[in-house]
């Protein structure tokens, strides 16, 4: 045998496969396949959660603006919460994948002052709310989900479920230290502006619009609906809707106007249900604007004497404080 043909042998010879060699090349191949395959997936991650927070930015940025859904959040508290308001520095937004966190800070008017009423938690995924938690401050139970007989504030032909009898003895075990909020329903509909001349020495903060429903609470496909209402007091409130109106009225059908396009949204966001925007705005812009119940506030002694006015019905005690008024 020539040198040519002992080279050829020789290299024959070692690249012949041996058996005890195959588990360890099959292993080899699996643990290179298996760092391949997670290598990919983390690049593939790592490239996927930034291109999902850029559309969810861009979603709320330019689909459904993210002050959209703020503007419709505290709209609608501000006509279906009586004798509230909101600071736009205490809003607090948060994002995450495909969702939005929308914290603040709701207040009462209670004398001359200010008090914490709720802090409200909403998340929202893309457009829907799906998750709305509410801590109260507040001493007193308001009615959430509305039947037809438990408003706060009710219409001359409706009938309530508190006892109003009751009510003005807690007033009046009271002390006269003390501010009071109260819920006033009228004996007939008026203007708002006759209602702040006859109460002249406390004030009206809220007042309940009537929209032709409100003798049954209920509207025309027989669902039960919510009050809804407007601040009466001046609100420069830098957030306010109502900062610089000169028609609080006009600034409210505008309002109601602005929240029909999202009032699934807003009947979530709401402690109440059922607004039925559309036959209440036909209703108020044909038959114009009138109320039949008002939240009023100020010293102990002059809530009682609203008791005098033939126009007042029903009272119902809202939040106590300590006194605090200033005039």
């Amino acid at each position: 045998m020539d040198a040519y043909e002992k080279l050829i042998n020789k290299a024959k010879n070692e690249s012949e496969f041996r058996p005890s060699d195959g588990p360890k090349k099959v292993k080899r191949a699996i643990n290179s396949s298996k760092w391949k395959i997670i290598l990919s997936t983390i690049t593939v991650i790592l490239l996927i959660v930034p291109t999902c927070y850029m559309l969810t930015f861009g979603y709320y940025a330019f689909g459904t603006k993210s002050t959209t859904l703020m503007d419709v959040a505290s709209k609608t508290l501000y006509i279906t919460e009586p004798n509230t308001t909101l600071e736009e520095m205490e809003f607090d937004m948060d994002f995450s994948l495909f969702s939005m966190n929308l914290a603040f800070e709701q207040y009462k008017q209670i004398g001359d002052d200010f008090y914490p009423a709720k802090h409200y938690d909403l998340q929202f995924v893309l457009n829907d709310l799906v998750e709305k938690n509410e801590d109260s401050k507040l001493e007193k139970v308001y009615p959430g989900y509305p039947t037809q007989t438990n408003q706060w504030i009710a219409h001359p032909k409706q009938m309530i479920e508190f006892d109003s009898a009751k009510e003005w003895r807690v007033l009046a075990g009271l002390p006269e230290e003390t501010v009071v909020e109260a819920y006033i329903s009228l004996d007939n509909l008026y203007r708002v502006e006759e209602v702040e001349t006859a109460m002249e020495n406390v004030d009206v903060t809220w007042a309940a619009v009537y929209t032709g429903r409100e003798e049954t609470m209920l509207s025309s496909d027989g669902d039960v609906i919510s009050p809804i209402g407007y601040p009466v007091q001046p609100d420069e409130t830098y957030w306010s809707p109502f900062r610089e109106s000169t028609s609080h009225e006009e600034t409210f059908l505008e309002m109601l106007k602005e929240l029909q396009p999202y009032e699934r949204i807003a009947e979530e966001v709401s402690p109440h249900k059922n607004l039925e925007l559309e036959e209440r705005i036909a209703y108020i812009e044909e038959q114009g604007f009138e109320t039949y119940g008002v939240v009023v506030t100020g010293p102990k002694s002059e809530i009682e004497s609203l008791r005098e006015l033939d126009m007042v019905r029903y009272l119902k005690v809202g939040e106590v404080k300590l006194w605090n008024w200033a005039r």
